[in-house]
């Protein structure tokens, strides 16, 4: 991960205004077009949430302010932003799953499986919490496959470095006719991340879903 100057930043003014607010995280609700994912994995028997989980990745991972993080008052910007998300588990509670991210995707599905598949055999949640203490290069990550949604928020502490992770969810597919659609919010931090960069997130994400035959070859 490279320290970002911020004294000699170019967003210093923006970073320094939101700073001053108890909660400086904002979200958007943005209805994507998953349908070449949706046939995609049904033709080759995969997990929806896998290919979903990837892309969503993947696109985030391709701007710059998506991969920032707020680091004891620092400013950092990582390589690769893993994935973390939640599973749920026999007593129809969950658990929180952390893993790293692979480019490449017939490993990363195998890989994320097979953590899924342990994590669901669990008959309670692990003792081990779900703080990545040292650790802040996740997005946190989870899907409402039970109910469509137009709109959502998350619990966000008092707490720059928790505050800096973006949040991700996107509800259940519906299909219309041809078209098979979702709501995917991601809520992000003002202080790294403008409406601008996270236009962008959502724009390649799209990108990437539209490209799904090449991308997850």
């Amino acid at each position: 991960m490279q320290k970002i100057d911020i004294n000699s930043w170019n967003r210093k003014k923006h970073y320094d205004w939101f700073s001053t607010f108890t909660n400086p995280t904002y979200g958007m609700n943005v209805r994507m077009d998953v349908t070449k994912l949706y046939h995609y994995v049904k033709n080759n028997n995969q997990s929806f949430f896998i290919g979903m989980l990837y892309l969503v990745t993947k696109g985030c991972n391709m701007v710059d302010a998506m991969r920032l993080r707020i680091i004891n008052d620092e400013v950092y910007l990582f390589d690769v932003i893993n994935p973390s998300y939640t599973v749920k588990i026999s007593d129809d509670n969950y658990d929180n799953v952390i893993q790293d991210y692979y480019d490449d995707y017939n490993v990363f599905y195998e890989y994320t499986k097979k953590i899924i598949d342990e994590t669901k055999k669990q008959i309670k949640t692990k003792d081990d919490g779900y703080n990545p203490s040292d650790r802040w290069d996740y997005y946190y990550m989870t899907c409402l496959p039970w109910i469509s949604i137009e709109g959502l928020t998350h619990p966000i502490p008092d707490e720059r470095q928790s505050q800096s992770v973006p949040r991700i969810c996107w509800d259940k597919f519906v299909i219309n006719n041809d078209k098979v659609e979702l709501v995917l919010n991601i809520t992000v931090n003002h202080m790294l991340v403008d409406g601008f960069h996270l236009s962008m997130a959502f724009n390649n994400i799209q990108m990437l879903l539209n490209n799904v035959e090449d991308e997850l070859k």
